[in-house]
């Protein structure tokens, strides 16, 4: 009789080891991604893809929350290349969920907020204390700055698409 494969865990540090922003965080991302489960399934969905079904602004709001966690990689020392991955991630949501009925399911499918919580998670420098929230408040304008700028072009193709289509009649 064979004996069966070993499940080895991801490595996760329980929150009385965390720092009280990264507890917060791991609330937020499973929130976001993780907080119902759909009946009849393994899955869970979370806020996130709840807002994906409101045409137009859902996906931004998600996007614009969900930079949140990005702050706090930048306050913990993450390497700025972990960090362009995890706004790469919260884009491609973003662009993704913007598309009718695809990016909905893209949404449920697709948790970033996780990902990027894994990403903080792994990648944060222990050897050193975090850096303050206003030591970071310069770059985290800048990502949300550019995550509105992201949100902007994606509403004005939207809304070039649908006129676009109004004067295919």
């Amino acid at each position: 009789m064979a004996r069966p494969k070993a499940i080895i865990p991801e490595i996760v540090e329980l929150d009385e080891k965390l720092p009280a922003d990264l507890v917060a965080l791991r609330r937020f991302a499973r929130l976001m991604d993780e907080w119902l489960p759909i009946p009849g399934t393994s899955r869970r969905i979370g806020l996130d893809a709840g807002l994906g079904f409101i045409p137009g602004i859902g996906d931004a709001v998600a996007a614009l929350l969900s930079t949140w966690i990005v702050v706090g990689a930048l306050r913990h020392r993450v390497p700025m290349l972990k960090v362009g991955r995890m706004i790469a991630n919260i884009v491609v949501d973003l662009l993704i969920g913007e598309i009718p009925i695809l990016g909905d399911l893209f949404d449920i499918a697709f948790e970033e907020n996780i990902m990027n919580l894994r990403l903080l998670l792994a990648h944060r420098d222990r050897r050193r204390p975090p850096r303050s929230l206003a030591g970071v408040a310069f770059s985290a304008f800048l990502i949300f700055a550019f995550m509105v700028a992201i949100n902007l072009l994606v509403l004005a193709a939207i809304i070039a698409g649908a006129i676009w289509l109004a004067n295919q009649r």
